[in-house]
């Protein structure tokens, strides 16, 4: 199920919800990938329809990626765990966890981007054409500035292997200092976020 671009709230163990009800009629394009793969390798299917109008939007179904990451609410509803997607500046696949409310809640540090070595491994949407640049599928019209201290954490946990808990995750001191030093890298003045040097250049 596809779905816009999530902005992530970045403070620790404070999850965001989003209803679904809205992405159910967004789609994808009609030039796609069958497989695309993350910053840390794994691979995931790419699925749309194929009756032309791609009102169905697209599916992503695990290959050789490890299962969504298990986690419980913070509210104590049930959900269950899956993989899905968001689009902005880049294309991320993202462990989520869906709720019987309709929504689903993820972070930040649950996410990878979709890498690639050539314009044809990039999925494509209505009214966002990506292409391949700095082994990142990139918005074409979106490209310079980064402005999303998501898309920093991101960046900086790109080659990190995706975890098998997400409670855990966030417990971690290693993930705490990223967001951490995704907050320190962005200008609170001009909303301009510098990419730390050790992270994963767009």
């Amino acid at each position: 199920m596809s779905m816009r671009k999530i902005r992530y709230g970045l403070t620790r163990g404070v999850w965001l919800l989003v209803a679904l009800s809205a992405a159910l009629n967004i789609s994808c394009g009609n030039s796609n990938p069958e497989v695309v793969r993350d910053t840390t390798g794994a691979t995931f299917s790419w699925t749309c329809a194929e009756d032309g109008s791609y009102n169905e939007g697209c599916a992503i179904k695990p290959l050789d990626a490890p299962p969504p990451a298990q986690c419980d609410s913070s509210s104590g509803e049930s959900g269950k765990v899956f993989y899905s997607y968001a689009w902005g500046r880049f294309i991320e696949i993202c462990s989520v966890v869906g709720l019987d409310s309709g929504a689903w809640f993820t972070d930040a540090s649950m996410c990878r981007f979709v890498a690639c070595d050539a314009d044809d491994e990039c999925p494509q949407f209505p009214n966002a054409e990506y292409a391949c640049s700095a082994g990142l599928c990139q918005n074409v019209e979106l490209k310079g500035e980064i402005r999303e201290k998501g898309d920093v954490v991101t960046l900086c946990m790109a080659d990190e292997p995706r975890p098998s808990d997400c409670r855990a995750q966030l417990e971690d001191p290693e993930v705490a200092a990223q967001f951490q030093l995704a907050h320190a890298s962005c200008d609170s003045a001009t909303g301009v976020c510098k990419v730390p040097a050790d992270c994963l250049q767009p």
